[in-house]
């Protein structure tokens, strides 16, 4: 008899204490036993209702999407065989990202904070998902999970992944990051921004990416399957820390205008360092879409918040609520003294107030990466631009989903 791992002792007692179905009416664990058969962990009917079913469980300290690929055919072969009851996987914690590749393939989980997905048609359902992390057990995970490459100095791997979905190498990667520190340097003179990071650090992010599926090997070489899954996998988790980073923007009046090269012209002088438009504004030159109601800046420099501060409530003169219509050859027209256009496809602006102007610093300097200047002003690139309109959800998403089809999916396709 193998030796019960801290890890299966952890899931056993949870069990027995009922955690994984508390605040489920009606549903309850019964039969607790640890190491049933060969080659399961632990057995345990669980019961809703008139309802019993028996799952047997194989229990690791996590399951990463890549991991669950490679035994998703086993467990397809037992299901088969033993289709009166449940072959579900265990842990403490699983990742929404986990969940949901079970979810679409038909593996069965349970984890100690109450996220299950028990079905075994004909006889037995139930399915909870969303529940927060218990902390007793995010700890216990903490040396079992991956880095987060979708933060931080690792995020820069997929922007470059992102840039150019390719075969690409570590080492290549590492270039890569260095080429585009020196081009960034050649088109914003004077700013010291450097985006290198290590090949180890490279190599984690990989690994990461790996098991979350997002990228695959090919001996040395590392590809992008799926360009937008990895991209939206991405913006759900930028969300989150976009609306994080929020907490600690600010915004201002806008005095300048509506337009990207009047607003550039006019908080140039009173920033120093690196700063780049970004959201619905960063993309006005090559896919205009919605209204813009506040432009977002991201400025690296905190000193240079307290000149933009005081804009806070400095406004265009003779700006009023206004109205705009934009007709199909691309003109449009406002009501109110604010003026008025229109785009291509229909769309227009002409709301008489001037846009608000929101000032963040990143949580990295990889935003920067592979920006570019419109005319004098600084816009991000289109991938953080997607990114910041995801984040902002709403008709911004819409805009997301245009950037995406009409800018970066072909962009991809030439690359």
């Amino acid at each position: 008899m193998k030796t019960t791992s801290k890890t299966e002792q952890t899931v056993a007692a949870a069990l027995r204490d009922q955690l994984p179905v508390k605040g489920l009416p009606g549903v309850s664990i019964q039969n607790v036993q640890e190491q049933p058969e060969q080659p399961f962990d632990i057995s345990f009917e669980l019961l809703s209702g008139p309802n019993r079913i028996q799952v047997l469980g194989e229990i690791k300290p996590a399951f990463s999407p890549r991991l669950l690929e490679e035994i998703s055919p086993w467990i397809r072969r037992l299901k088969s065989l033993r289709t009166d009851v449940s072959v579900a996987v265990i842990a403490p914690l699983l990742s929404s990202q986990a969940q949901a590749f079970c979810i679409q393939n038909g593996i069965d989980f349970l984890d100690l904070s109450g996220n299950v997905f028990i079905n075994v048609p004909g006889k037995f359902t139930l399915q909870r998902s969303g529940m927060r992390v218990r902390s007793e057990f995010s700890a216990a995970s903490e040396n079992e999970r991956p880095v987060n490459v979708f933060s931080g100095r690792f995020s820069r791997v997929l922007r470059v992944l992102l840039e150019q979905p390719k075969s690409w190498t570590v080492t290549e990667i590492a270039r890569e990051l260095e080429a585009e520190s020196a081009r960034f340097k050649e088109r914003f003179p004077g700013e010291d921004v450097d985006f290198k990071i290590s090949q180890g650090s490279i190599s984690k992010a990989v690994a990461g990416l790996e098991e979350q599926l997002g990228v695959r090997r090919r001996g040395t070489a590392i590809v992008v399957p799926e360009p937008p899954r990895l991209l939206e996998q991405w913006a759900e988790k930028y969300k989150e820390r976009y609306r994080w980073r929020l907490r600690s923007s600010f915004q201002t009046g806008n005095p300048f205008g509506r337009d990207l090269a009047s607003i550039a012209s006019g908080i140039d002088p009173m920033i120093q360092g690196a700063y780049a438009f970004s959201g619905a504004i960063a993309t006005t030159s090559n896919a205009p879409f919605v209204d813009i109601d506040v432009v977002d800046v991201f400025v690296l420099n905190k000193e240079t918040s307290a000149k933009l501060r005081d804009l806070k409530s400095q406004t265009a003169t003779g700006a009023v609520l206004g109205e705009g219509i934009g007709l199909r050859d691309g003109s449009g027209y406002g009501f109110g003294s604010g003026s008025g256009g229109g785009f291509a496809d229909g769309s227009g602006y002409g709301s008489g107030i001037q846009p608000k102007l929101r000032f963040i610093t990143p949580y990295d300097a990889g935003v920067f990466m592979y920006a570019k200047k419109v005319g004098t002003a600084p816009i991000v690139s289109p991938v953080q631009a997607y990114l910041d309109l995801y984040a902002r959800g709403g008709r911004d998403l819409k805009q997301a989903e245009y950037l995406l089809n009409t800018v970066i999916q072909p962009q991809w396709r030439s690359a």
